[in-house]
């Protein structure tokens, strides 16, 4: 008889860190150098990121908020723990 066993939750720090990695694999890939996409935090509970944007141009075709929705599809499939992503934009240079 086999007993399913429920995985062990990877420590906050750890998924944060995997979070940044990811984040920089990816801005590297968009060449995205415009503005700054970084973590503010990562709630283990719900399992949502909350990503800052800093110098973002709304009108602009190759900002971070532009591609925020394929960052969110990649981050997902790269972090097992994340379910969401918030946004917070700082348009002031």
């Amino acid at each position: 008889m086999s007993v399913l066993r429920r995985k062990r939750a990877r420590p906050q720090a750890d998924v944060e860190h995997q979070i940044r990695h990811e984040l920089e694999d990816i801005l590297t890939i968009l060449r995205i150098e415009e503005c700054a996409l970084e973590l503010e935090g990562f709630d283990s509970g719900t399992g949502t990121a909350t990503l800052h944007v800093t110098g973002a141009c709304p009108d602009c075709d190759a900002s971070a908020v532009t591609f925020i929705q394929g960052i969110e599809t990649q981050l997902k499939l790269r972090v097992a723990e994340l379910r969401a992503v918030l946004l917070t934009v700082d348009n002031s240079r």
